[in-house]
């Protein structure tokens, strides 16, 4: 009684460790701003006649992936460069008028709105990006880098499955 007891706790913590936190969870979504077709990412709003070109710069000890998505109105895609070289692009989508906000991560599950994933390997990066398609002139968007799940703890959760199987399977017989 008491090792199935200590079995259904260990499995039940696995689903927990199957997928890692964001490298930083304080830091989330960074936003940046851009202007027209083929602007640079700025750190102000486009009409702001102070706004300067922007980049993030990360060190990421292991590997991790950046993610970035539009916000606000729907319609922008982005050209992600990573260390000065292009990385990708992000989703086409038809420009519209479902707005969003300054909710990130309703923008990057939603089909409506451009985003796009992309794996980085342990190392320093420099995030660049522009404006491949400005539906409304200006507008905004955001990245963040989030872990990626680690192979040990989805061995560790399909073993625990495994052994959950095969326990009720000997209770069967």
């Amino acid at each position: 009684m008491i090792r199935t007891l200590t079995l259904a706790g260990l499995i039940a913590l696995l689903p927990a460790t199957s997928f890692a936190a964001p490298i930083t969870s304080a830091d989330g979504w960074q936003t940046f701003y851009f202007g027209d077709t083929g602007s640079s990412w700025l750190d102000a709003p486009a009409f702001d006649d102070t706004a300067l070109p922007s980049h993030f710069e990360l060190t990421l000890d292991h590997a991790a992936l950046l993610q970035v998505t539009d916000g606000g109105f729907a319609g922008d895609r982005f050209d992600v460069q990573v260390n000065g070289k292009h990385l990708g692009f992000t989703s086409t989508v038809a420009a519209g008028t479902d707005d969003l906000g300054l909710d990130f991560d309703a923008a990057y599950a939603s089909t409506t709105h451009s985003h796009g994933s992309w794996l980085l390997a342990a190392g320093s990066y420099t995030i660049t990006g522009t404006a491949a398609d400005s539906a409304f002139g200006a507008g905004i968007g955001a990245l963040r880098v989030a872990e990626v799940p680690e192979p040990s703890s989805l061995a560790m959760l399909l073993g625990g499955l495994g052994l959950l199987g095969a326990t009720r399977f000997a209770r069967k017989r």
